[in-house]
């Protein structure tokens, strides 16, 4: 079909993961149009020990789903080569699926291929145990663990072909590079990690966590704000609700974009998924319309994580003599509003 109308038709249907898919598309594509490519990825990852000259190459497989299976499977990639079968799950930003790579290798399992391997690609360390993933299989597979930066190691290589340069830079912008040297900026930031933290910690609990469960009847432990740092890029509590809706507050780094200043905030969101969704969303176009505090995001998309944010860059508050008074006083104001959202919004699914 082409690279170029299958990332356009992948776009038009894009889903809860467009980005693991993007790349997974471009990387196939360099593969399968490369023979010489493909053989030194596979070998040097140690997925085939000789190289290959026949391989079939699809994105997107669509597994029916078998024994006690509750859903569908979907690798994100499979080779297929002459008497062994590869099945890929690429993962970046997100984590594994309900037992998705058990339900992978069970249906290797059933694959009558002689040999069999499934890789699960990751950006961040997430070590599996294989016994658990292949409790159910009778035949032997095989699992192989890559990281991302591995991946983008390997390309290097290829730089001088158009696409793969294009790949690498993609890459970088996405933070998958993650480069293998420190730089003086590193050994700042290392530095003052502790320091930052506490200073943010300073701001987000005390009177401000207390304030924040009273409204959410609830809050997360104050070590799942070093879980979301990794995961996502943020330095958060939170609290779920019903109806797949939560509610988080505390900083997001923006550490993508080198120029933006972390922002301050917080939000309440809810999942596509949400059976009240619609109803949710309404009533988040409300309050945007009457509270100018509250920004709205990705409100008309019914595939995106929605909601409404109080927000603002870390910026604002340099100037000020004691920051983190400041930063306190502004989280305080925007749960006094929040509360005051949930009293008059009885539509949305508090904690109550």
């Amino acid at each position: 079909m082409g690279i170029f109308k299958t990332l356009f038709d992948l776009r038009l249907k894009a889903h809860n993961r467009p980005l693991e898919d993007y790349l997974t598309e471009i990387i196939s594509f360099v593969l399968s149009s490369d023979l010489e490519i493909l053989n030194d990825f596979l070998i040097q990852f140690g997925i085939v020990e000789n190289q290959i000259e026949t391989y079939n190459i699809t994105t997107q497989l669509v597994l029916k789903r078998i024994n006690n299976h509750t859903s569908d499977s979907r690798p994100d990639m499979a080779i297929f080569l002459e008497n062994k079968a590869i099945f890929f799950e690429n993962k970046i930003n997100s984590k594994e699926g309900f037992k998705q790579l058990k339900r992978y290798a069970e249906h290797l399992d059933q694959i009558t291929d002689e040999k069999k391997t499934l890789v699960y690609l990751t950006k961040h360390y997430d070590l599996k145990n294989p016994e658990k993933i292949f409790t159910d299989c009778k035949s032997d597979i095989e699992l192989i663990q890559i990281r991302w930066h591995k991946i983008y190691g390997f390309f290097t290589k290829y730089k001088s072909d158009p696409i793969v340069f294009e790949l690498l830079l993609f890459m970088k912008q996405i933070n998958l590079s993650m480069n293998n040297q420190f730089n003086p900026s590193d050994i700042i930031t290392l530095t003052n990690f502790t320091n930052v933290r506490e200073m943010m910690d300073e701001t987000m609990f005390g009177a401000v966590s207390k304030k924040f469960k009273q409204i959410n009847k609830g809050i997360s432990q104050k070590s799942a704000s070093m879980t979301q740092l990794r995961d996502h890029d943020r330095y958060i509590y939170y609290r779920s609700h019903k109806e797949k809706m939560w509610c988080g507050l505390g900083y997001w780094m923006n550490s993508r974009n080198e120029k933006d200043y972390p922002d301050v905030g917080i939000v309440i969101e809810v999942a596509p998924q949400s059976s009240l969704r619609k109803e949710i969303i309404s009533t988040f176009q409300l309050i945007v319309s009457e509270n100018k505090s509250w920004k709205g995001y990705s409100l008309s998309n019914p595939k995106a994580w929605a909601g409404i944010r109080y927000g603002i860059s870390l910026q604002s508050f340099l100037s000020e003599d004691s920051q983190t008074e400041k930063i306190k006083e502004f989280f305080i104001k925007g749960l006094e509003e929040m509360e005051e959202i949930f009293e008059k919004n009885e539509k949305l699914p508090t904690n109550k």
